[in-house]
């Protein structure tokens, strides 16, 4: 016997077929008992309590049926599930209400508190930063193509880079694209054009940048800012920059700085001429990070295949070898060497106080 006449059988069975009689005797006895009786009217109550009570047997005789589908069972389990173990009701509240759910589960230990009174505090900063990467546009497949020679026109070494990366907007739409570098406005290095590509396959390539002076603190950089906001429209943009900063004479400090989260990142420099890679330093945390350095210290790739925070980078000192560097300067007959040879070269671990970097 096939299963959905089992089920039919099984619900027929039951207590449907003896409510839908209680029913109508019910409507029988109102139909020629009533008629000149002198109990009409308790009559009248005992056909109303037995119309109740049928159409009851009848609905809990169909409730019970379908309580005992497995279909029924299957889809109360997975209710349960979802809240109780996987609390996905959590992802559909508002952000304030997140934050306190998150500091009602995650707080310090009474051990802890007694250690530190303050490492509350501590546990609050970065629920904050957690809850706010959704005001805030996250990067993916960012890429740094690199080469590196020496512009014998400026007598510095320079770096020709192409920047490329997919950005998606945040819960305000997307965020000004930001290049930059440390140097006054008068400094050599520039941004050739930035190019955005939408969803839709149109690019508008911005060639033009405006920069402008900034001095936080006595650091001074030049900034230039593109608008994105006749983009909020699609689901995220392709990014492309191309960038030429410089050394100072024969040596460059290369650096990458992620000033948004980032969904990994393709670091690759080639070194042409007489330049060669000297150090680097990878400043990432809670991530792993591959480094490919050749033979001959002319190549080198770092990538990345994990979340960045923002302020995770990179840095990469290159030089030309002082024996080559001398015959420069009798090539260019430099009467100040102070560009050519730094005093002296930093150690990898303070490279960022010597850093002339771009800000992207």
């Amino acid at each position: 016997m096939s299963k959905p006449v089992e089920l039919f059988k099984k619900y027929f069975a039951n207590y449907f077929w003896l409510g839908m009689v209680v029913v109508l005797f019910s409507l029988i006895v109102d139909a020629y008992a009533l008629q000149g009786n002198e109990n009409a009217r308790y009559i009248e109550v005992f056909v109303s309590l037995m119309e109740t009570v049928g159409i009851a047997i009848m609905v809990a005789s169909i409730f019970t049926f379908a309580s005992g589908s497995s279909e029924f069972v299957d889809r109360i389990r997975l209710l349960l599930e979802s809240i109780v173990v996987k609390r996905n009701f959590l992802g559909n509240i508002d952000n304030e209400g997140k934050k306190e759910a998150l500091k009602s589960l995650v707080q310090p230990s009474d051990v802890e508190k007694n250690k530190y009174p303050n490492i509350g505090d501590y546990y609050g900063y970065f629920i904050n930063k957690t809850l706010d990467i959704g005001g805030k546009s996250v990067r993916s497949n960012y890429q740094v193509s690199s080469r590196v020679f020496f512009d014998k026109e400026v007598e510095k070494i320079a770096v020709e880079g192409n920047y490329s990366y997919r950005v998606y907007p945040s819960k305000d739409g997307f965020h000004d694209i930001v290049v930059g570098f440390s140097e006054d406005m008068d400094g050599p290095s520039k941004c050739k054009h930035i190019a955005i590509s939408n969803p839709d396959g149109n690019r508008k390539v911005h060639d033009d940048l405006k920069f402008e002076r900034e001095d936080h603190g006595g650091d001074v950089s030049k900034l230039a800012k593109i608008s994105t906001s006749e983009h909020n429209q699609h689901s995220h943009l392709d990014v492309e920059l191309k960038v030429v900063e410089y050394g100072a004479g024969h040596w460059a400090l290369i650096t990458f700085k992620a000033l948004q989260p980032t969904d990994g990142f393709k670091f690759m420099l080639h070194c042409d001429d007489d330049v060669v890679i000297q150090e680097k330093a990878i400043f990432v945390v809670g991530a792993n990070y591959y480094v490919d350095l050749s033979d001959d210290r002319k190549d080198i790739t770092i990538t990345c295949n994990q979340w960045i925070n923002e302020g995770s980078g990179l840095t990469v000192l290159v030089s030309i070898p002082h024996d080559i560097a001398d015959k420069v300067i009798d090539t260019f007959g430099c009467d100040d060497n102070s560009s050519l040879y730094p005093t002296p070269l930093p150690h990898p671990t303070n490279l960022h106080n010597f850093s002339r970097h771009r800000i992207i």
